[in-house]
């Protein structure tokens, strides 16, 4: 693991060592994958391919910047309606944003800059599989309002956790962080490739962005509801009234 904080100018860097079953664990606990062994195996494994592109000079910039292409391929290939390529192109995207961390730390490149990249490269590969499908429906009106809705969604969530964290609150880790939002896009638009008709609109792949959409508004409301839990007890105590003698 890293001896100290990498974006710091005066941090020394320690070669990552492989991911351990213990560490692993660590890493997902408090997410819904915590006791899965096989999203265990799925991180000691992203862990190790990690490693190794930073060894060949694979930057994670470089994998950063692939993602948002893939992201951008699988809008496109979404508002043609080719949903199997799009939750295909969706998948590679989403494995280079999981590795892109790795290769920064394996290769003691953490900076600033990085992770501010990283998480604006995100946000914007989050809503464009979505403007694709929304882009497809458009000339059925009211079915394109379920993935506008799962889109905003999905910009909600991460804007709260990102300022209730910059205005001191401690967060528990919840449901419906990216991981589990790109998991089932991809599931989704893998049923609407599967049952997809040119002219009509694919009913299996709204249904499953209508149930994207509910999740991430009850992921919104218990994101809110524990921002507010937590930034009160940061706040003092209001002073108690003393009522001036007559």
């Amino acid at each position: 693991m890293l001896g100290s904080d990498l974006s710091s100018p005066t941090a020394v860097w320690t070669p990552l060592r492989p991911a351990s079953v213990e560490a692993a664990r660590a890493r997902l606990a408090g997410t819904i994958w915590a006791r899965s062994e096989s999203a265990a195996l799925a991180y000691r494994g992203f862990y190790a391919i990690g490693v190794a592109c930073g060894r060949v000079g694979l930057s994670a910039n470089a994998l950063t910047y692939a993602s948002l292409v893939f992201a951008a391929v699988s809008c496109l290939a979404a508002a043609k309606g080719y949903f199997l390529a799009s939750a295909a192109m969706l998948l590679i995207g989403g494995v280079c944003d999981a590795l892109d961390g790795v290769v920064a730390r394996s290769t003691g490149n953490v900076t600033r800059y990085g992770a501010l990249l990283d998480s604006t490269v995100d946000r914007v590969s989050d809503t464009l599989p979505l403007l694709g499908v929304l882009v497809f429906h458009a000339h059925f009106p009211l079915l394109a309002l379920l993935p506008g809705i799962a889109l905003v969604g999905s910009i909600v969530i991460p804007y709260v956790r990102a300022r209730a964290e910059v205005l001191g609150a401690t967060l528990p880790s919840l449901f419906m962080r990216r991981p589990e939002r790109v998991v089932l896009l991809i599931v989704c638009l893998g049923l609407g490739g599967l049952h997809a008709t040119a002219g009509e609109p694919a009913l299996l792949l709204l249904a499953g962005t209508a149930l994207l959409a509910v999740l991430n508004a009850v992921g919104g409301v218990a994101v809110l509801r524990a921002a507010e839990r937590s930034l009160r007890e940061l706040s003092p105590a209001p002073a108690p009234r003393i009522n001036p003698r007559p």
